[in-house]
Formats: C-alpha cells, sequence, structure tokens
C-alpha cells in the first residue's frame, strides 16, 4: 500500500487519534505496564505522528519522556495501525518517521534510547533488542522477553537499568 501520507499530528487529530487508540486497543490497554508509564503525561508532540489515507486516519504513533533508574529515555506507544491496512507498511512509515525525529531532536537533549513492550520479531528491524532480564522493572507486570530497547546512537551500547518511571 503506497497511497497514504504520514504526517506529524496535530492538535486538531487529537479526537480521531483517541478513537483510532480505542478501536485498535480496546479497554485492555488500560492495564498494561506501558500505560501505566503514560498515564496522566503528554506525549512529546513532535514524536507524535499519524498515517492517513484519504482523509481517515489509519494509524498513529506516540512517544513519552520516561525515566530508567536516573536516564532519561523514551517510551515508544501506543503504534497502532487500522485492521485493513494491517501488513501494507504503515507501522514500519510511522516506526521511521518518529525513530528518525527522536535521533534529530532528543540525542542533544540527552535522550539517548527508546524502550517498549512488544514483540522483538517486529522490532528488531528498527534496531530494538530485549532488555536483559531484570535489568529495567515496569509499574506493572509485563512479559520479560517483551521489554525491549532501541539505542539512538549508531554503535552505542549503552546500558540501561532500574526501574522505568514517569517523566517529571
Amino acid at each position: 500500500m503506497s497511497d497514504f501520507t504520514i504526517r506529524p499530528e496535530t492538535s486538531a487529530d487529537e479526537f480521531a487519534v483517541n478513537k483510532l487508540i480505542q478501536t485498535i486497543f480496546g479497554p485492555a490497554m488500560y492495564a498494561r505496564a506501558a500505560f501505566a508509564l503514560r498515564e496522566g503525561v503528554n506525549s512529546e508532540r513532535d514524536l507524535n505522528f499519524v498515517a492517513e489515507s484519504e482523509a481517515e486516519l489509519i494509524g498513529v504513533v506516540r512517544q513519552t519522556k520516561i525515566r530508567v533508574g536516573s536516564e532519561p529515555v523514551l517510551m515508544l506507544g501506543p503504534l497502532g495501525v487500522s485492521d485493513h491496512v494491517n501488513g501494507k507498511g504503515v507501522g514500519t512509515a510511522l516506526m521511521n518517521a518518529t525513530l528518525t525525529s527522536a535521533r534529530e531532536n532528543y540525542l542533544s537533549q540527552g535522550f539517548s534510547a527508546v524502550l517498549l513492550v512488544g514483540d522483538i520479531s517486529y522490532y528488531k528491524a528498527f534496531g530494538f533488542r530485549t532488555v536483559p532480564m531484570g535489568n529495567i522493572t515496569l509499574p506493572r507486570p509485563a512479559d520479560p522477553s517483551r521489554i525491549l530497547i532501541c539505542n539512538l546512537q549508531d554503535g552505542s551500547k549503552n546500558q540501561f537499568s532500574g526501574a522505568a518511571s514517569k517523566w517529571k
């Protein structure tokens, strides 16, 4: 599928984005560890992107500032794509846009990595790797094999450890 556009999310998208996220993830998202880190915290507007096709929102990605121990880290999510365009490259395009923006705008602010809870078979293509067991703890239970991290600087092997917490 090549008939979609990736663009920065705007405040005018808020209602449609929230509706899309609810449709994709449902009420179960509120129980997830990643949600606990994002709850009540604004995501970073310049890291939020939407995909649209024929004026319909078909995908979204957001990132939020968090800490791991005392280190500033970005938390990716939610990343969601409408069912009818799954497997069409929309998620890949959204990931590329948000990670490029993170590298361009947040490395200089001391954010050297992006954390997420997800499937390594999908996210490894973007440079994510599994966090060693027990290195990072989340505020709610999560499958340790799904806690993933990506260093934003090529060749960096920064090791992060500690409790993940909301940005303050």
